[in-house]
Parts: structure tokens; C-alpha cells; sequence
């Protein structure tokens, strides 16, 4: 801390020291954190004896009557010897330890002597003539913080500061010129006021990290077709197949048992049978469950079916867990019934699935095949056989959906299950069996 300044009194006593090593090592003293401390109590040593150090690494610990502060080395060294271990207190500016420089010899450390005794024990008796030096005599002992006035000051001195003002009695803080933020008096203030360092302004502050405005780059937009690319959305593939049956004979069969055995069986009870049967043909459930769930209302009662809904389990294949590194059941599928309708059995119907890809060439601007009709008008044609007309059927369209979107495309077992349900729906005396 005081390195600066013994370097400028050593010249004086240099031929009174026999090793660089010894003339190398200063005092520390017990610095001054504030104006009213008066002694501090060590509360732990950071650096050990003979361990090196940086400017602003943190030496000890220091305990005072209002707080623990953390102190700072003012520059770069060696901690030679400790004076004063951990847990003893002492009085400001006593020496608590030595420093020395890189390279020194420290087997043979010692207290340096004072620096003013020293000074008068080596003027020599042949040379009285000798004129004396402009520099001013270095005081003996620091000055006492409680003469030290700063009240006008606008930023309070660091600890190193405050030591390099005690020791040089420096009463008037106001003829110091300050450099630092904010009116803040720096260590190179008070050397360059000593005359011991040419004066030197501290760089201004920055007070925002954003750089110059003349250096930022703004981003430029894109072109409007690349944003018009991205924002173009392509339709996701579905996440179900379905199929058309007719459910005549099943209508008819439910018709028939109902009034021949006084019962009162729903569609959904021959739809839930088929859909059992035809799990049991794709896959194998556990024999403890049928792997079809599904919630009968009063509307499956009805000469007109309204459609139902069915869970179908141990259908989808399981899914791999990475946390657990195992497989786990999938959701079930969901087999969803429409409503009955009447189609004419010379009339084709389309499937959801024929839909959705009419309706996806639709929006890639196709144009749909036209077939080629010939229209013959004869006088046969006036006579109408209604032996051979097209009779209505009554049709629903089972729809498997679950999983992403166009996953169950993939899953081989729906498709076999859902050509099961059909064969048993169309064919619903497998199912009396």
C-alpha cells in the first residue's frame, strides 16, 4: 500500500542496507475504513505467507464495530510476513504485515526501521557543506484521522486513499485534484499532488454498454416473397381413416331380436360388439377387458341413429418414454359413428378420406376430371322397370382418429381393425355367434 512512497525515501538510506531484499519490503498498516475507526480486528488472512497477489485481490478480512469489509490490495506483490494473525486487533496505521516485490529473497525477513531514523542516522560528518534538498521531510508518524476534515468532500476515500493522505499529512483535501467519477479523489490524485506521478485524468465513465449509434447496424426486412414463403402454411395430413358401411341388416337383426326377445339392444351395443371382435382379430388385449369403452344414451334407442362415440384400447402402438427407458401405453383411438343416412344404392358416396384429398387439390389449383356423358333420348327410356330401381340403404361412416396427424396413416393394425368393423357391421349375425 505504501510501496510508492518508501521507493522515493529509499534513495536517502540505501547505503545503510546490505540486500535488495530487505530494502524490497514495506509495511502494511492497519488501514483506516472510516473516519470515525480506530482500530480494526483481523478476521481472516486471504493470502498466506509468501503467496503472490494482484492489484484488487483481496488481502484479509477486517472486522470493525459497524461491519466486515473486505480489503484490497492497491497493487501487485508478495505477502512476506504476517505481523498480526487472525482474530487480534489493532490500533489504524499499526503494521500488521510486510510486503515485498516478485524475485525478493524472503528467508530473511525483518521489520524495516523507521524511514525518518534512518534518514538522520545517515548523514555523514565529512560532507556538512552539502546544501539541502528542495523535498519536503516525510512526517514520522501518519496523522490522526480525527484531524482529517472532509465534509466538502463529494465522494467518501477508499481505504488506500485515506492511508496515502494520513501518512503524507495532507490537511487540505480541497488543493488535491480529483479525477475519479463524481468529484471521487483517486489514489493518482493525491501521487500526482505529491509530485511523485505526472497528473493524468481518469477515462470518462460510460454509463451504458449499448455501443455508439453511429456503429450499431439495424437489421434490414426481408423480401416480401421470402415472408410470403414462410408465412405459406401447408396443410397438415389427417389424423384418422374412415370408412362407409351400411347398416341395413344390422337395423333389421336389431329389430328382429328386440321383438322376438323382448329386449331392448342399442346400435352402439352392436357397434361396441363389432369393434371387440374385430380387436380380438387384430390384436391380442388382456382377457381381464374388452378394450372398448363407450357411453350408451337414450337416442342409441331410436328407430334413427344418431351416431356414437368408442374408446378403443391396446390399439395404438405404445410410445418410448427416454426418462424412464421403457414403453408406456398410447392414448387410446376414439372410433366415432356418424349418423345414419340414406343413400341410394346406385348413388356412390364419397369417404372422408376422398374428401380431404379433393379438398386438398382444390387449394393446389387442380382441376378436377371431367367425364364425358352421352345423352341418347329414345322412346325405350320413357318406360320405367321398378323391378331394377336403385333401392335406399342406410348408411354410417366410421371414422378411427388419434395420435399427430398422419401417424395413423402408418399404423397398419387401424387399418386392419377398421376393415373388421366394417365385415362385422355389414355382417352383423357373426356377431350372434
Amino acid at each position: 500500500m505504501h510501496r510508492l512512497l518508501a521507493r522515493s525515501s529509499k534513495a536517502c538510506i540505501a547505503g545503510f542496507h546490505t540486500s535488495a531484499s530487505r530494502a524490497a519490503i514495506t509495511r502494511f498498516n492497519m488501514p483506516a475504513m472510516s473516519p470515525t475507526m480506530t482500530e480494526g480486528t483481523i478476521h481472516q488472512w486471504k493470502v498466506k505467507e509468501g503467496e503472490s497477489f494482484s492489484a484488487g485481490d483481496v488481502l484479509l478480512e477486517l472486522e470493525t464495530d459497524k461491519a466486515q469489509i473486505d480489503v484490497e490490495a492497491p497493487e501487485d506483490g508478495v505477502l512476506a510476513k504476517i505481523v498480526l494473525g487472525d482474530g487480534k486487533k489493532a490500533a489504524v496505521n499499526t503494521p500488521i504485515a510486510l510486503l515485498a516485490e516478485e524475485g525478493d529473497d524472503l528467508s530473511n525477513v525483518e521489520m524495516p526501521a523507521d524511514e525518518p531514523a534512518a534518514a538522520a542516522t545517515e548523514e555523514p560528518a565529512e560532507t556538512p557543506k552539502e546544501t539541502p534538498k528542495t523535498a519536503a521531510p516525510q512526517p514520522s508518524a501518519p496523522m490522526d484521522h480525527h484531524d482529517l476534515d472532509t465534509s466538502k468532500l463529494k465522494k467518501p476515500l477508499s481505504p488506500a486513499v485515506l492511508s496515502l493522505v494520513l501518512k503524507n499529512h495532507i490537511n487540505d483535501l480541497s488543493a488535491i485534484k480529483a479525477s475519479g467519477p463524481g468529484g471521487r479523489i483517486l489514489k493518482g490524485d493525491v501521487l500526482a499532488h505529491l509530485g511523485l506521478i505526472p497528473y493524468k485524468p481518469a477515462p470518462k465513465p460510460r454509463t451504458s454498454i449499448a455501443p455508439p449509434r453511429d456503429e450499431i447496424v439495424f437489421a434490414k426486412p426481408a423480401d416480401s416473397a421470402k415472408r410470403a414463403a414462410k408465412k405459406e402454411d401447408k396443410p397438415l395430413p389427417p389424423n384418422y381413416i374412415s370408412k362407409s358401411v351400411a347398416v341395413d341388416e344390422l337395423l333389421a337383426l336389431r329389430s328382429t331380436l328386440n321383438s322376438q326377445n323382448r329386449t331392448n339392444v342399442s346400435v352402439d351395443d352392436f357397434i361396441a360388439k363389432a369393434a371387440t371382435r374385430a380387436l380380438q382379430d387384430t390384436v391380442k388385449p388382456p382377457k381381464s377387458t374388452s378394450g372398448i369403452v363407450y357411453n350408451t344414451t337414450a337416442a342409441a334407442f331410436s328407430d334413427s341413429y344418431k351416431g356414437g362415440s368408442f374408446k378403443v384400447f391396446h390399439l395404438a402402438p405404445p410410445t418410448y418414454d427416454f426418462i424412464t427407458d421403457s414403453y408406456e401405453s398410447s392414448k387410446p383411438y376414439t372410433l366415432n359413428v356418424s349418423s345414419s343416412k340414406s343413400v341410394s344404392s346406385g348413388k356412390t358416396t364419397k369417404s372422408a378420406d376422398d374428401e380431404m384429398l379433393d379438398l386438398i387439390g382444390f387449394f393446389a389449383d387442380e382441376q378436377p376430371q371431367k367425364q364425358a356423358r352421352a345423352v341418347r333420348l329414345t322412346t325405350e327410356d320413357a318406360r320405367i322397370d321398378f323391378s331394377v330401381q336403385p333401392k335406399p340403404s342406410v348408411q354410417v361412416e366410421l371414422k378411427l382418429q388419434g395420435g399427430p396427424p398422419g401417424k395413423i396413416l402408418n399404423d397398419q393394425n387401424a387399418a386392419v381393425f377398421l376393415d373388421r368393423v366394417e365385415y362385422y357391421v355389414r355382417n352383423p349375425s357373426e356377431l350372434t355367434i
